[in-house]
């Protein structure tokens, strides 16, 4: 995990021009997943998560639950793991459905998860993988006068399987290669929620209009 830890640590060095977020409650959120490795054709599953930000750093725990799509048993995977996430860009823009701003963020993640097999017979101990990881996310408010968030989400995640390599050899053994050491791929779309400083919410309330009367003349602003 140094290389993503240093990675994050660089990218927040030159991330001047992210401001800090304003939430008040950790972002409860969930996704749907499509992944692939080296040993299956596919996967597809569920992912919920929880995350927490201070300023720009954001870490999260999360849960998951992904099957094999072209396997005949189905066999199914588990995976508990955490992320630490920087918020590297941020920008409000127009939100092309209703007159209010939407903030679009990218985020830059580091990850690590645990994963166990369901397949009871399979003689494989939980595999360890860590990885990295892009996020995409637009996010806005409500009208209510309430602080509420809303996000969706769109993130990609490359993950890799800790060899036994250094295990092995220690036992005077040749290495084999471990199942699921190939890179695991995963795309991911999904929304989270929650509260925000209002000061921090009203940058999503929808704009106002103004009406003007000039003699004939109407003008709106």
């Amino acid at each position: 995990m140094r290389a993503p830890i240093e990675l994050s640590l660089i990218v927040l060095g030159l991330a001047g021009s992210a401001h800090a977020d304003g939430e008040r409650t950790p972002m409860f959120g969930g996704s749907v997943l499509a992944a692939g490795d080296g040993n299956h054709a596919g996967l597809v599953g569920i992912e919920l998560e929880m995350a927490w930000w201070w300023r720009r750093i954001g870490l999260a725990f999360e849960g998951a639950q992904r099957r094999a799509i072209s396997d005949d048993d189905g066999v199914g995977t588990t995976a508990l793991g955490a992320s630490a996430r920087v918020l590297v860009v941020d920008q409000l823009m127009p939100s092309l459905l209703e007159p209010r701003d939407v903030e679009l963020g990218i985020e830059l993640h580091g990850v690590i998860e645990r994963a166990w097999s369901s397949r009871a017979d399979s003689g494989e101990d939980p595999s360890i993988r860590y990885g990295v990881g892009i996020a995409a996310r637009l996010r806005g408010g409500g009208d209510d006068g309430s602080a509420l968030l809303a996000e969706s989400r769109l993130f990609v995640r490359v993950l890799w399987a800790r060899g036994d390599t250094t295990t092995a050899l220690a036992r005077g053994e040749a290495p084999v290669a471990s199942h699921g050491s190939e890179a695991l791929v995963i795309l991911g779309l999904g929304a989270a929620w929650g509260a925000g400083d209002l000061r921090y919410a009203d940058r999503f309330r929808k704009h106002t209009t103004e009406t003007i009367q000039w003699g004939q003349i109407t003008i709106d602003r």
